[in-house]
């Protein structure tokens, strides 16, 4: 981080202060969730619809700061509450997975910010079309999956297609924190709006690596069931 302003530096400090605080009641809304069970199609929309919302009043800086790190802790306790009943049917029968997946994205989050944070600034800005070119070979992969009838999650493809998501999201983070550095060092230190994209990253980091987990337990399953077949 030496060729990063001190002013930066605290702007980075409060960014990643106010992301451990949407982790925890991220967590908040998984807990309240799974103990409610509120569930259904029309539900599930209405979070959604909400999200919209508050995302747009977060980056809205026309509000002011306060308010809109409520506006951001409100997504947050979404999120983890639109997601609250599937965790709590993940700790109810595979515990040690989800204890492998919260691990997991803690070591591999920190790990990636901290190559961003500690690599020259806009070393990494590069990996933007990278993350381009991946991401339209996954919206194609999985528009021909729907044509066809092909499963994108079943089988060796299925979990190949995880795998390649999950380095997109490891991606994200690297560039999406380079980017933050190269916004604050030209004055935009926008403490709510760089702490939304970075809880998005490891949201979606965690989702993933709970599902790539998911699945490598379910491909053991299917090769253990197929051996005791053939015995």
């Amino acid at each position: 981080m030496k060729d990063i302003s001190p002013k930066t530096q605290l702007h980075l400090r409060n960014v990643y202060g106010n992301l451990m605080l949407c982790t925890g009641v991220c967590a908040l809304g998984m807990y309240i969730n799974a103990v409610t069970i509120l569930s259904g199609f029309m539900w599930t929309v209405a979070i959604l619809i909400g999200m919209a919302y508050l995302m747009y009043k977060i980056t809205n800086k026309q509000e002011n700061e306060t308010t809109r790190m409520g506006y951001l802790w409100a997504l947050s306790f979404c999120m983890g509450f639109l997601i609250g009943p599937a965790i709590h049917h993940i700790a109810e029968f595979e515990p040690m997975i989800l204890i492998q997946a919260i691990s997991y994205t803690c070591l591999v989050f920190g790990s990636f910010s901290a190559i961003a944070l500690f690599a020259k600034r806009r070393s990494y800005l590069f990996l933007g079309g990278i993350i381009s070119a991946t991401m339209s070979c996954l919206f194609w992969y999985s528009t021909l999956s729907w044509l066809f009838g092909y499963s994108k999650n079943g089988g060796q493809f299925g979990l190949v297609y995880m795998m390649v998501g999950l380095f997109i999201a490891c991606i994200y983070i690297i560039y999406d924190t380079q980017i933050i550095i190269e916004k604050a060092e030209r004055g935009d230190k926008d403490v709510p709006t760089h702490t939304m994209t970075l809880f998005m990253d490891f949201f979606d980091l965690f989702v993933k690596i709970l599902q790539v987990l998911l699945k490598l337990k379910e491909e053991a399953a299917r090769k253990e069931n197929e051996k005791k077949r053939r015995n």
